[in-house]
């Protein structure tokens, strides 16, 4: 539906682990490949890499929509991601405004600097309970030993889930941002939502019989008045945004323990732990997609015509390098504050934390290592 002509080969974007641990080639800056596809099908997608056209394609909602979703809201089974088999109705991450903002607006006031700010006393404590239960050691593998407990008691604990629960709630977040590999699996990511919704119904139930002050609590709360599904749909996303703080921390530990001169800098007070999360969070440690985008009328991107029903891909790490890239996740700062914490307690502990080896990276949207051996001293 582009005025320019396709090559004749088109990648597909399946998010195959790369040597560096970083995104696939055509969603880097410089890239000189236009357009990618996805592996369950459909349109290939034109990818946007500048910023101003991320930007645009993010939040012109006259010209541009949600590629996972028809106008008549009915999901359209291509989808490149899980996320976008999530309900259009209160599933955040397949909506656009207007209908998104009246969400947002309730919401938004959970997740400021302020109430992230509030979390910090709870996690400093147990990223230092953590640290402490690793001193023995003259090595250890700090994804089992470090950022996968991290992440599991931070995120039951902010969201009042029953921490026994976890592996299953984090089976979710994988199902939610995996790349869906085939036509073929298209119905068993939707089960994976349903079965996702169901669980977090029965949760919610639970928390408006016995509130506890929790995040859920909260989201009920101040969603009163929406419908009960649309309500559960909403804590199903925030409760699957919450998993990706474990691929994030652990990105962030592996870049940092082959990088002694950043921690030292740290240490020394030259730079906050604050300001590397939040440097690492738009540069390394970052999902580099939003979801795929669609032209709902001709219009035109840094000069190039874009014809209505173009499915757009805004590649989030590459307008990072143009220079500083958007971050529209309700959960950035929260996301910030625990990253920033862990850091400083495990680099604080182990201030001459060295990686062993290469890291052995898995395939995904944003990959990790399999593991990551770390000599502590």
């Amino acid at each position: 539906m582009l005025t320019a002509q396709r090559p004749t080969a088109v990648p597909v974007l399946n998010f195959a682990a790369e040597l560096d641990g970083g995104p696939p080639p055509v969603l880097r800056a410089g890239a000189t490949d236009d357009f990618a596809r996805r592996p369950a099908g459909g349109e290939p997608m034109l990818v946007l890499r500048r910023r101003a056209d991320v930007l645009r394609t993010l939040t012109d909602t006259r010209h541009f929509g949600m590629a996972g979703v028809t106008a008549s809201g009915r999901l359209r089974g291509c989808p490149l991601t899980g996320a976008e088999m999530q309900s259009p109705e209160g599933g955040l991450l397949n909506m656009d405004p207007p209908k998104l903002r009246l969400y947002r607006q309730r919401i938004n006031g959970l997740f400021t600097r302020g109430a992230a700010e509030a979390t910090r006393p709870a996690m400093r404590a147990l990223a230092a309970v953590l640290a402490a239960g690793l001193a023995a050691r003259p090595d250890a593998d700090v994804l089992a030993g470090f950022a996968g407990p991290f992440t599991e008691a931070a995120v039951c604990l902010a969201m009042g889930i029953p921490g026994q629960d976890w592996d299953q709630v984090l089976e979710y977040s994988r199902v939610a941002f995996a790349v869906v590999p085939s036509p073929a699996a298209v119905g068993a990511v939707a089960t994976a939502w349903d079965d996702l919704y169901g669980y977090y119904g029965q949760l919610a139930d639970a928390k408006r019989a016995r509130p506890d002050g929790a995040l859920i609590s909260e989201l009920i709360g101040a969603l009163d008045g929406f419908p009960t599904s649309h309500i559960t749909h909403v804590i199903g996303t925030v409760g699957n945004g919450f998993g990706a703080v474990l691929p994030v921390l652990a990105v962030a530990l592996t870049e940092l323990a082959q990088r002694p001169h950043i921690v030292a800098s740290c240490l020394r007070g030259e730079r906050t732990w604050d300001s590397l999360a939040a440097w690492l969070m738009t540069g390394r440690a970052m999902f580099p997609v939003a979801l795929p985008r669609v032209a709902r009328a001709d219009t035109w991107l840094s000069g190039r015509l874009i014809s209505e029903g173009t499915v757009l891909l805004p590649s989030l790490i590459a307008a990072a390098h143009d220079p500083a890239g958007p971050h529209f996740c309700p959960g950035a700062a929260l996301t910030r504050v625990w990253l920033a914490t862990a850091l400083a307690a495990f680099f604080g502990a182990f201030p001459g934390a060295r990686l062993v080896g290469q890291p052995d990276w898995q395939p995904g949207t944003l990959s990790i290592p399999r593991e990551i051996p770390v000599i502590l001293r």
